[in-house]
């Protein structure tokens, strides 16, 4: 083997040392990566979990919203029933003493025209 040959192989060792070394790091760059990569894909499925989920409850929250709005137009008659009914009953009331008051008049001037009339 020559001094060149010698000298050649030194510098082959010693890039092959140096690339070894490369290689090694690259390496473990990848296995950060895919570490990384498993790591979003849970992230994404998750945000996609909660996507799934806000949407259920804005389901929910929208019957929910119905069935109150029917609920309070159920209040809402329950609590004005009781007035219509008193207005109802005024109303017969009134009417009631107005037939009264008619009649009493109505007979009042039939007497006095009986009265009248047979005198």
């Amino acid at each position: 083997m020559t001094d060149q040959d010698k000298v050649t192989l030194i510098e082959t060792e010693q890039r092959s040392k140096s690339n070894m070394h490369r290689i090694e790091k690259l390496e473990e760059n990848v296995r950060d990566i895919q570490n990384d990569q498993k790591a979003i894909y849970k992230i994404a499925t998750s945000v996609e979990l909660i996507a799934q989920r806000v949407s259920t409850i804005e389901d929910k929250v929208e019957d929910t919203n119905r069935q109150v709005s029917q609920l309070s137009e159920k209040v809402s008659d329950a609590e004005s029933r009781p007035y219509k009914q008193v207005a109802t009953n005024w109303n017969s009331i009134k009417v009631a003493i107005i037939t009264a008051i008619g009649t009493l008049l109505a007979t009042g001037i039939i007497g006095a025209i009986i009265t009248f009339g047979t005198k």
